[in-house]
């Protein structure tokens, strides 16, 4: 054990995928180095979960959910998962398209007759693709709606998009006549299993919720809500609950034509050896490409990289701001692998 612990300790991105290591020697080397990189960051609590031939091998919790109560992480404890509802959304939304519900290259507003930049005619052409690719040009959350605009003509370039997320959310709801939280109840919680799951505050969270500490170390204000969905940034859940997800796409992604083939198709080149798909981003990773995806809302930080052809995933989620510092440590220790859109994000 010790000497598997060293080997792994010496790991570095970029290196072969850890397939073949019995499980129950990967959770020593976590259980021997994960402590030590929290403790080195101060990172309060954080939990890893891992996928292999497309079912979810282990999970486990480090740390603390709330510090001041002594409330540690556990298999219940209940993230803010931030922008991992990005792929969630994508999901249901393609699987709609699949039921002739919506296109996914029609202009969203002859759905919804409403532009999402009022005096911009280009809010016209925008698509459902558009939006899931992130090539609308339409801003992230961390501008106002009334300053939102372009940045260049949709569909000819790249721009991670909130706002885009939530105008689609909007015509979705529109054409289906249900809100975000009852398609994701009908169309992937439900289906897949994920019974802590929802986009929106449910009263039981009370218990489980973990806190979201700053980097100065002092916790972010408890707050419950929202009382209503948010594809880009309000999703709830356990990372055993996204593991059922992630294994869903990676077992489903073999057959053509599926949702989870779907998204997995590149849309547009963002940078050197990354792309993105319909929801997901997607890496030139040896010997095949993988998906991943990140969230960070304040007091938030988790990271996901799943291999399909290798069926292998690793989901690591945090309750520090901090987080990022360590994240990538501990997928190689988890999968091994490479990890260029960590150095990208």
């Amino acid at each position: 054990m010790i000497f598997i612990i060293l080997i792994c300790t010496g790991c570095v991105r970029d290196g072969p995928l850890i397939v073949d290591m019995p499980i129950t020697e990967i959770s020593g080397v976590l259980d021997a180095n994960v402590p030590v990189l929290m403790n080195k960051y101060n990172i309060e609590g954080l939990s890893v979960a891992i996928i292999r031939d497309s079912k979810l091998a282990i999970t486990k919790s480090y740390g603390y959910s709330d510090i001041e109560s002594g409330k540690k992480i556990n298999s219940n404890t209940i993230y803010r998962a931030a922008s991992l509802g990005k792929p969630v959304f994508s999901y249901l939304v393609v699987q709609l398209s699949l039921q002739g519900k919506i296109d996914l290259d029609r202009p969203l507003f002859s759905y919804f007759n409403k532009r999402v930049v009022e005096n911009d005619p280009r809010s016209e052409i925008i698509t459902t693709r558009m939006v899931l690719s992130h090539t609308t040009g339409l801003p992230n959350l961390n501008v106002k709606q009334k300053d939102v605009m372009f940045s260049f003509d949709p569909g000819h370039g790249y721009k991670y998009s909130g706002h885009a997320y939530i105008y689609l959310q909007k015509v979705v709801e529109k054409i289906s006549g249900k809100t975000l939280n009852q398609l994701a109840e009908e169309l992937v919680f439900q289906p897949l299993q994920m019974s802590d799951s929802s986009y929106r505050w449910k009263a039981e969270y009370d218990k489980h919720i973990a806190t979201g500490y700053r980097k100065n170390g002092k916790k972010y204000p408890i707050r419950n809500g929202p009382s209503v969905g948010y594809s880009a940034w309000s999703l709830f859940t356990t990372p055993r609950d996204y593991s059922f997800f992630v294994a869903h796409i990676i077992e489903t992604s073999k057959y053509p034509n599926s949702v989870a083939s779907l998204l997995l198709e590149s849309t547009v080149t963002v940078a050197d050896r990354i792309q993105w798909g319909l929801g997901w981003g997607l890496q030139d990773t040896i010997p095949f490409q993988s998906f991943w995806h990140w969230g960070s809302n304040p007091g938030f930080r988790h990271y996901i990289v799943g291999y399909p052809q290798e069926k292998i995933a690793v989901i690591v989620m945090s309750n520090s701001d901090k987080a990022f510092k360590i994240a990538d440590d501990v997928m190689v220790k988890a999968i091994g692998g490479s990890y260029p859109s960590y150095d990208w994000f």
